[in-house]
């Protein structure tokens, strides 16, 4: 087998191979977000189920976190690529992404959070802690409820880089 050295820089692609999530949050004027995030794994699994997520300190959903206390998060398909890229370009604090994008959605049953509709699961969690490091917050949350659709490991989608996505045995180019 051949390799290829790969740039520091670009070392973390390799760790990256993580399902794709949609953080949904509610803010303190009650103006409801999400935000997606690549960078995301399963952090403990008894009593309860615990998640981890990276996100940058200084955005909207961040400071939802902390105010509230509380979030959810909605697993994307493949087919909700758009949605995934038009989120991520804009931000919750200058305008409401629900409403902008039509995004039609569902209240959360645990928590104060819309689940987007055609999700292929979500799960509904309590923050525990929040540890802000550089340029990064590691966000732990303890799962509170959890559903999803039959096989929706499937339908996932995965972000790896700009313009490399994928979905378990589905191409998903440019």
């Amino acid at each position: 087998m051949d390799y290829l050295d790969v740039p520091l820089s670009e070392a973390y692609e390799l760790l990256n191979p993580g399902g794709l999530i949609l953080v949904c949050t509610r803010s303190a004027d009650g103006r409801y977000d999400l935000a997606p995030v690549a960078w995301n794994c399963p952090l403990d699994y008894e009593p309860a189920s615990e998640v981890l997520f990276v996100c940058e300190p200084g955005r909207r959903t961040c400071e939802d976190l902390a105010d509230s206390g509380e979030f959810a998060i909605a697993l994307p398909t493949s087919a909700q690529r758009s949605l995934i890229e038009k989120t991520g370009s804009s931000s919750g604090r200058d305008l409401d992404k629900y409403a902008a994008y039509g995004i039609a959605a569902f209240a959360a049953q645990k928590v104060d959070a819309r689940i987007p509709e055609g999700v292929a699961g979500w799960l509904e969690c309590r923050l525990l802690r929040v540890i802000v490091e550089g340029s990064s917050a590691v966000v732990m949350g303890e799962v509170l409820r959890a559903a999803a659709a039959l096989d929706a490991w499937k339908e996932r989608v995965h972000y790896v880089r700009e313009g490399l996505w994928y979905a378990p045995g589905k191409p998903l180019g440019d």
